[in-house]
């Protein structure tokens, strides 16, 4: 498969969809599924591509990249938004975040091949950045490990992160913008950097610890691991088996979880409890009661404390605000 940013084709079961300089968009054909593809070339160190699609067959798609790309950076935001007859429609299980989850990666571009699931809805935003570009936009003045990682060194990385609101409502307006044709690389300019620096926001929250070499085979397990917390967020997840899933020793796994995710695996397991809780207040306008027994919760004053800690607001009262912004 070819890059689609190079080659502006995407090869699908050796069919190439083929995207037109003068629209940027590529439509899924009928017998392959639905939706579109929107690439824009910003400048030849800033690409933006906009994901919309569900397929009938899956597919693993290899970005081709070639020696002069390994000086990119892959910044992906996925399932970052949402059509609204999809809101409308999604079920209410803690079980719906399962590979739904709304998260942002930052890898090298070592980390190629990125597997798309058939019957599944697909919405993402993919900026590709220079390294040079990247240390421009941050001028860093002070030492920061992990920054240094992803602007300079030849070290494989990838970080991940839960989205946040901001991010969120940057990619809604992504998604839904109609700016004038000869503004055009202008606004998506101004929205890409715009990611880049909400996406940085939540990378210096992280403490600044030494980091390990990736490859690919690690990266798979530490995902399986993942997937198996997020299948069912209602009940704590069990060290030992998640360690047997892995096939690494207890301390490697907690190593690599941590520097993936930037969190232990008990404490990223409640950041998602918590991500979901908000999510049920605020779009579906369960009761706090409610959420709190779907979470898993026998002690509702528990649960209120802890999502004060990760939202600085009592669920109540953030249901509340929610209610009286409709």
């Amino acid at each position: 498969m070819k890059s689609i940013y190079k080659e502006k084709d995407l090869i699908l079961h050796g069919k190439v969809l083929r995207a037109t300089p003068e629209n940027k968009l590529t439509r899924i054909p009928d017998d392959m599924g639905t939706g579109y593809i929107k690439g824009y070339v910003i400048s030849p160190k800033l690409r933006l591509l906009v994901r919309q699609y569900e397929l009938i067959e899956g597919f693993v798609l290899d970005r081709g990249l070639s020696e002069e790309e390994a000086n990119f950076v892959m910044i992906a935001f996925h399932n970052v938004y949402y059509a609204k007859a999809d809101m409308k429609n999604k079920p209410l299980q803690p079980s719906v975040l399962g590979r739904s989850l709304p998260s942002l990666q930052v890898s090298t571009a070592g980390f190629n091949y990125e597997f798309f699931p058939a019957n599944k809805k697909i919405n993402s935003i993919v900026i590709t950045v220079h390294k040079d570009y990247l240390k421009e936009l941050l001028d860093l003045k002070t030492d920061n490990g992990l920054l240094e990682t992803i602007t300079s060194s030849d070290q494989s990385f990838l970080f991940e992160e839960l989205i946040s609101p901001q991010i969120q409502d940057v990619a809604d307006e992504i998604v839904t913008a109609d700016p004038a044709k000869e503004l055009q690389n202008l606004y998506y300019k101004i929205k890409a950097e715009e990611l880049i620096y909400l996406l940085f926001v939540e990378l210096l929250k992280r403490q600044d610890t030494a980091l390990q070499n990736l490859n690919v085979a690690d990266v798979k397990k530490v995902y399986e691991v993942k997937d198996k917390i997020l299948s069912n967020i209602d009940t704590p997840p069990i060290l030992t088996e998640l360690v047997k899933l892995s096939g690494m020793s207890e301390s490697k796994l907690k190593r690599l979880f941590k520097q993936i995710f930037g969190n232990s695996i008990y404490n990223y397991y409640q950041s998602v409890r918590m991500k979901e809780a908000a999510y049920l207040l605020k779009e579906e306008k369960l009761a706090v009661s409610e959420v709190g027994y779907r979470l898993g919760f026998s002690n509702l004053s528990h649960f209120t404390r802890l999502f004060e800690t990760h939202h600085g607001i009592k669920p109540k009262k953030f249901r509340g605000r929610m209610k009286s912004n409709i």
